[in-house]
């Protein structure tokens, strides 16, 4: 099947990829490797969950250090931690590459073997030809033996060892989007920038939804905000009146951002609960206006406007459900 590689970089070095793949041709050529960086997802494709399959598929990881890769919290949060905890699990290989000079001695690679080996940056060589030849060189003496495979623990059937090494990088992908989401808040001044980009991580969330609906006890339970949050992006897909009282938790809790986002879930259950659960959400509802009316939020805001609308939509379903039926006419 050859090794499959996953080249995680700052687009800032994307001439350099470009080079590097070029210079591994000949072991595409034989059939060694197979590539794959974020420039092949196709227009209009979901790139976060791209970028995840690839990573979750990948047996070489080769991260390209330069100043702009180690300043990424995404990389960070995302593709390095979860290639660390695949190479922990003897899934994957992971290969740092110094293509600029940066204090990678102060990151996590420091622990790792760095090529090239006498760690002078690549675009610090005086020919960049011979450096990344040398770089391709200890690829390739890697990718001369067989990829490592996944390892099924002794007594647990394939498919469950399957499922728990899925869910654990499901994990892992959703306690990242959450230390993103906690940095993105501590470190960004009050502003619609930071509102923009907490709200793309709630997307990025809301699309590990399904993957993630097992661990909805789990992040209900976290004392971490950011993982309280992803509970959140779940229940904003997937309704249920049992996690109502949390919902109304972070309403009372939380910052208006994730009091917001709990409203949206709160009105999503709405339409989507069955009847019998309509006294439990009535119950939220007022609930959640006590809470926003307790801290003086008016009914002009988007929480307050939200909150209007979930209780709207819920007074309109109840109607629905208890107006009397026209007879039929023969």
């Amino acid at each position: 099947m050859g090794w499959r590689i996953f080249y995680s970089y700052s687009h800032a070095d994307g001439e350099l990829v470009k080079k590097l793949v070029t210079v591994l041709g000949p072991l595409r050529k034989q059939n060694r490797i197979t590539e794959w960086n974020d420039r092949m997802i196709e227009p209009g494709a979901d790139w976060d969950k791209g970028i995840h399959d690839e990573l979750s598929k990948a047996s070489l990881v080769l991260f390209l250090l330069g100043p702009e890769f180690l300043d990424s919290d995404y990389i960070f949060g995302v593709e390095v931690e979860a290639a660390f905890e695949r190479m922990k699990r003897g899934e994957a290989k992971v290969i740092p590459i110094l293509m600029r000079p940066c204090l990678w001695d102060q990151s996590p690679f420091s622990a790792l073997q760095i090529i090239p080996r006498d760690c002078k940056a690549v675009t610090s060589w005086s020919s960049l030809d011979e450096a990344l030849r040398d770089v391709g060189s200890e690829i390739s003496k890697i990718v001369v033996g067989e990829p490592p495979t996944p390892k099924v623990q002794a007594g647990q059937a394939p498919d469950a060892a399957a499922f728990d090494r899925s869910l654990g990088l499901v994990r892992d992908q959703v306690r990242s989007c959450a230390r993103i989401y906690e940095r993105t808040r501590q470190r960004m001044d009050p502003s619609d920038a930071r509102t923009a980009r907490m709200g793309q991580i709630v997307a990025s969330m809301r699309n590990l939804a399904t993957a993630s609906y097992p661990l909805l006890s789990e992040l209900t339970e976290s004392p971490s905000p950011g993982e309280r949050l992803a509970a959140v992006a779940i229940l904003q897909v997937f309704a249920s009146e049992g996690q109502l009282p949390f919902l109304v938790d972070q309403i009372r809790r939380e910052k208006p951002f994730v009091c917001y986002h709990a409203l949206e879930a709160l009105r999503f259950a709405v339409n989507s609960l069955e009847p019998n659960s309509y006294g439990a959400l009535g119950k939220a509802i007022e609930e959640a206006k006590a809470v926003l009316q307790k801290n003086q939020v008016p009914p002009a805001t988007d929480r307050g406007r939200k909150l209007a609308e979930a209780e709207k939509e819920l007074q309109a379903n109840i109607v629905a459900i208890t107006a009397p039926t026209r007879p039929s006419i023969d």
